[in-house]
C-alpha cells in the first residue's frame, strides 16, 4: 500500500491533478514488492513521453502480451458524435474473473455516474464470456474515465444512453475477443454459440464446460474435426437435454444433425 501510494502520489504531481483522482494498477509476481527506484523513474520518463496519441500506453503496458491491444470508435449522439476509446493488456489469465487483465476506457461524453450502476447496466450485461484459460491471479483492474470534452451528456434513461451503452458494449467485446486471440501458445480464435436451450445462463453453462474442455482445445489446435468431443463437454455441463434434437456445425459446416453424424463426418 505504502508503494501504490508513492505511485498515485508521483503520478498526481507531475500531471497537477488532483489527489481524488489518482488510481493505481499494476501487475506482475505475486508477493515480490516492485522496485520503486525503476518504478519511480518510469513514472517520470512516461510523464514525459505523454501524447494525445494512445498506441504508446497500449504498448507499454503489455507484459507476456505478443501485440497491443486497442479500439476507438464513434457513436453519433445528439446530432454530433462521442468517442469510447479503450486499451488493455493480458493473455491467458483472465477466465473466469479478467484475472492479469488491465484495461482502461475513455469516454468524451458527460457520463453520470448512475450509468455505471444498476440497474442503469442492464444494457451492458455480456453476451458472452472469454476463455482462455481458467485460471486467476490477484491484480484485475478495469478502468473507464469520462472527460466530458465534448459537452454532450448521457444521464440514466435518456435517448443517448442505450446508444452509449451500445458503442461501449462494442469496445468492450473487441477487446475481449484481442485478450482471447493472444493467448499464450494460443492459435485460433474459437467463438461457441449455443442455441435452443430454456434459459441464457444455461446456454452460457453448455458454452463455458466446451470452451474449458482440454479435450475440444487440442482437437481444435490439431486441426481434427472430432464433435464427439464437443457433445462430450455439452453432455457433462449439468444442462439437460435431449442428444437426437443437437445439431452441430464447426466453421460452418455441419457435422450432427438430429444427434446423428452426417454422412462422411464421423470422426477418425
Amino acid at each position: 500500500m505504502r508503494d501504490a501510494r508513492r505511485m498515485a502520489a508521483l503520478a498526481t504531481e507531475l500531471v497537477g491533478a488532483s489527489p481524488k483522482k489518482r488510481l493505481v494498477a499494476s501487475t506482475g509476481v505475486i508477493g515480490r514488492p516492485l522496485p520503486m527506484d525503476r518504478v519511480e523513474q518510469g513514472i517520470r520518463s512516461a510523464h514525459a513521453a505523454l501524447s494525445p496519441d494512445g498506441a504508446a500506453a497500449a504498448r507499454a503496458i503489455m507484459t507476456t502480451d505478443t501485440r497491443p491491444k486497442e479500439i476507438a470508435i464513434e457513436v453519433p449522439l445528439d446530432g454530433a458524435a462521442i468517442r469510447i476509446g479503450g486499451i488493455c493488456k493480458g493473455s491467458g489469465m483472465i477466465a473466469p474473473n479478467m484475472a492479469t487483465m488491465l484495461a482502461f476506457l475513455t469516454t468524451d461524453a458527460v457520463v453520470w455516474p448512475r450509468c455505471f450502476k444498476p440497474p442503469c447496466t442492464a444494457p451492458l450485461r455480456p453476451r458472452s464470456t472469454a476463455s482462455p484459460w481458467t485460471d486467476c491471479s490477484t491484480n484485475d483492474t478495469l478502468l473507464i474515465m469520462a472527460s466530458g470534452a465534448s459537452g454532450i451528456q448521457v444521464s440514466p434513461g435518456s435517448p443517448g444512453h442505450a446508444r452509449f451503452c451500445e458503442g461501449l458494449l462494442h469496445v468492450c467485446t473487441h477487446l475481449a475477443k484481442e485478450l482471447a486471440r493472444d493467448g499464450e501458445g494460443a492459435t485460433k480464435l474459437v467463438e461457441i454459440q449455443v442455441r435452443g436451450t430454456v434459459t441464457t445462463a444455461a446456454a452460457r453453462t453448455i458454452a463455458k464446460s466446451i470452451a474449458n474442455s482440454p479435450l475440444v482445445k487440442t482437437a481444435l489446435f490439431g486441426n481434427d474435426p472430432n464433435w464427439g468431443r464437443i457433445l462430450c463437454a455439452a453432455g457433462y455441463s449439468g444442462v439437460g437435454f435431449d442428444p437426437v434434437r443437437v445439431d452441430l456445425t464447426l466453421c460452418g459446416v455441419p457435422l450432427v444433425r438430429r444427434g446423428e453424424p452426417l454422412p462422411s463426418r464421423q470422426p477418425p
